[in-house]
C-alpha cells in the first residue's frame, strides 16, 4: 500500500509518561457518522488487546486519538477544535489525529502543540502498533475491504460495518474523494461478528451499504438470508432508492428485521436532483416507498433533505415540500446546503443564507407534523422497545419501526420490553411497559 510520509516537528511539550507503558490511558473521541464511531471502536479493541487502557469519549487521558470528520466545513472546524479541547484536559498529553479531516488536509493539524501523529482513513487500527511514531502518514485508500478487527461497542445497540467507500459522486459531496470507491466486506466475516455480538439489536452500517456485494459477487439479499436464526434483531443504515427491490424486501421478511428504512432523498424536485447528480427521480423514489409499504405496512421511513441547494428556486423548494408531505416520512433530517470545497457544486451560485434558514424552518414544521402523525399511528398498540437509557423518570428506547418511546414500568437497560404506546410525547410517544 502506498504511503505518503511527512516528518512533523512537535512543539516542546513535557510528557509525564511513556506510551510504551501499557498502563497509560487512551481516550478515543469520534466526530461524524456511525461508520466513524464503529472504526473508533475498532481502534479501542486493538489498543485494549495490546494491553492499553483505551475507552470511548473525550475524558482526561495520557493519549488522545481524535477520529475526525470533514463532511462539512463546520465538521472540519470542530475537528481542529478537538485538539485544543484535548490539550485542556491534559497539557502533557500526546494527540493522534486520524480520519476524514486529516485525509482531506493533513497540514491543518501539523505543528500544533502535542500533535505527534497524523494519519488518514486507511487502516486506523494500526495506531496500536504505531503509537510511538511521529509524523504524517497518509496511506492510499485501499481498493478492497481489508479490515479484520471487530469493534468495541459503547451503545446499547451494536454497529457492524459491512462496507466502505462510495461510487456516487453527488455534486455536493466530498466523501468519495476521502473514503475512496465502494468496497464490501465478505458475508462470512459479517455473520461471524454479528453472531459474537451480545446486543439485542445490531445495525448494519457503511458509507453506502446499497453498494454492498457489487465488487465481490455477493449481495444484500444473500447477506440477509445468511442471518436467519441469529439472536439479535437487525436494523439497516442508510439505503439508496435503486436497491429497493422485491427480492431485497422479501429477504428481509425472513429474518428478525426492524422495519425502518432510511432512504436518502436530498430533494423532492427532479431538476434539483439532476443538479445534485442523484441517480433517481421523485417518481422512482415514490415507487420504492410503495414497495416498502407493501411488504412492511407500518415501516418507519426516514430521510435527509438539503434546503437551499445551489440555485434552488422557490418553485423547486415548494415541490420538495409537497413531495415530503405526500410520502409521509416518519422523520426528516433537515439541513441547509453548505458549499464544500473540492466538490462539483462548490463554485456554483449559492442561495442567500436567510432564504436557506427560512426553508429549513418550513421543512422542520412539516417534519414535526409528520412525526406526530407517525406516533399517532401506533396509539394503543403494543410494540417491542429496546430500552436504551433512563432520564427524567422515563425509560427511553425505539420500537422496531424507529418510533422513540418514553415509558414507565419495569425493565433493564439493553433489554427488549413490550410497551403499550400512548399519546404523542416530545419527539415520539409516551408508553407503559406491559408483561
Amino acid at each position: 500500500m502506498a504511503r505518503f510520509i511527512v516528518k512533523i516537528k512537535v512543539k516542546s511539550v513535557f510528557y509525564m509518561y511513556n506510551s510504551n507503558d501499557k498502563k497509560c490511558k487512551i481516550s478515543v473521541f469520534t466526530l461524524g457518522c456511525k461508520t466513524n464511531l464503529y472504526e473508533s471502536g475498532q481502534i479501542i479493541e486493538r489498543l485494549n488487546s495490546a494491553g492499553y487502557d483505551a475507552f470511548h469519549g473525550l475524558k482526561k487521558a495520557d493519549v488522545f486519538v481524535l477520529n475526525t470528520c470533514a463532511i462539512t466545513k463546520e465538521a472540519e472546524k470542530k475537528s481542529r477544535q478537538l485538539v485544543a479541547r484535548a490539550r485542556k484536559l491534559n497539557p502533557n498529553c500526546k494527540i493522534i489525529v486520524v480520519g476524514c479531516a486529516s485525509q482531506k488536509d493533513s497540514k491543518q493539524f501539523s505543528g500544533i502543540p502535542n500533535v505527534t501523529l497524523i494519519a488518514g482513513v486507511a487502516d486506523k487500527t494500526r495506531i496500536a502498533e504505531e503509537i510511538e511514531k511521529v509524523g504524517t502518514f497518509i496511506d492510499a485508500v485501499p481498493s478492497v475491504y481489508s479490515e479484520t478487527c471487530s469493534a468495541s461497542q459503547e451503545r446499547t445497540r451494536a454497529f457492524v460495518k459491512i462496507q466502505d467507500g462510495c461510487n456516487n459522486f453527488c455534486s455536493y459531496c466530498i466523501v468519495p474523494y476521502l473514503r475512496g470507491r465502494s468496497r464490501s466486506r465478505k458475508i462470512a466475516d459479517v455473520v461471524q461478528e454479528i453472531n459474537s455480538s451480545k446486543s439485542a439489536e445490531t445495525v448494519l452500517i457503511g458509507i453506502d451499504i446499497s453498494q454492498f456485494g457489487k465488487d465481490t459477487g455477493e449481495s444484500l439479499p444473500r447477506l440477509f438470508r445468511s442471518l436467519q436464526g441469529i439472536k439479535t434483531r437487525i436494523r439497516l443504515g442508510s439505503l439508496e432508492v435503486g436497491v429497493v427491490t422485491d427480492e431485497l424486501l422479501e429477504s428481509l421478511t425472513e429474518i428478525d428485521f426492524c422495519p425502518h428504512f432510511h432512504l436518502s432523498l436530498q430533494s423532492g424536485c427532479d431538476t434539483v436532483l439532476k443538479r445534485m447528480n442523484r441517480k433517481y427521480t421523485t417518481a422512482q423514489y415514490f415507487e420504492a416507498v410503495k414497495k416498502i409499504r407493501k411488504f412492511f405496512p407500518d415501516a418507519g421511513i426516514t430521510t435527509d433533505v438539503i434546503a437551499g441547494f445551489s440555485e434552488e428556486t422557490d418553485r423547486e423548494f415548494e415541490e420538495t415540500c409537497a413531495f415530503v408531505s405526500a410520502v409521509g416520512f416518519s422523520d426528516i433530517h433537515v439541513f441547509p446546503y453548505s458549499p464544500r470545497e473540492g466538490t462539483a457544486s462548490f463554485a456554483w451560485p449559492d442561495v442567500p443564507f436567510s432564504i436557506k434558514a427560512e426553508r429549513v424552518k418550513r421543512l422542520s414544521e412539516i417534519k414535526s407534523e409528520l412525526k406526530r402523525n407517525f406516533a399517532c399511528k401506533f396509539k394503543g398498540a403494543t410494540k417491542s422497545v429496546l430500552c436504551e437509557r433512563k432520564k427524567n423518570g422515563y425509560f427511553e428506547g425505539y420500537t422496531k419501526e424507529y418510533l422513540r418511546v418514553y415509558f414507565t414500568g419495569e425493565c433493564k437497560i439493553g433489554e427488549i420490553v413490550n410497551v403499550e404506546i400512548g399519546e404523542p410525547f416530545l419527539d415520539g410517544a409516551v408508553g407503559k411497559a406491559v408483561m
